[in-house]
């Protein structure tokens, strides 16, 4: 069975060996400066089918984001290209062991932010992949 975009996606991130495989959808497991840091917390949907003037086809827009999270700055600025260059070294290939071939992606500027409670850095990377 094919695996759809989010699994996909899943996969492919947990490839970036300094988040050693936490990757998770939508939020995190209890972390703090002290534990469980860097991670990435993604999220995605079932995408916009595209469409033509015949009718819907079997193509899809996502829309998703990923937040890069880290307890040093430096580290955060460097996981962020990591995850960035995984991101867009999906163009043009199957994503996953078995996910959709994805035609296209983009991305938005990152935004870097300090939360206080945490004490941690994020930085919120918003993309668009068709496939």
């Amino acid at each position: 069975m094919a695996q759809d975009f989010e699994q996909a996606l899943d996969q492919e991130m947990k490839t970036i060996t300094a988040f050693s495989g936490r990757v998770y959808p939508l939020f995190s497991p209890k972390a703090n400066a002290g534990q469980g840091i860097p991670y990435l917390i993604y999220s995605s949907s079932a995408g916009r089918r595209t469409k033509t003037q015949d009718g819907y086809q079997s193509g899809r827009e996502v829309r998703g984001e990923l937040n890069v999270i880290s307890n040093r700055y430096a580290d955060l600025k460097s996981l962020t290209n990591a995850a960035i260059d995984q991101l867009i070294s999906f163009e043009q290939r199957r994503i996953g062991t078995d996910g959709p071939l994805i035609q296209e992606v983009t991305y938005q500027q990152p935004v870097e932010l300090y939360e206080e409670d945490p004490k941690l850095y994020r930085c919120l990377i918003e993309y668009e992949v068709y496939y």
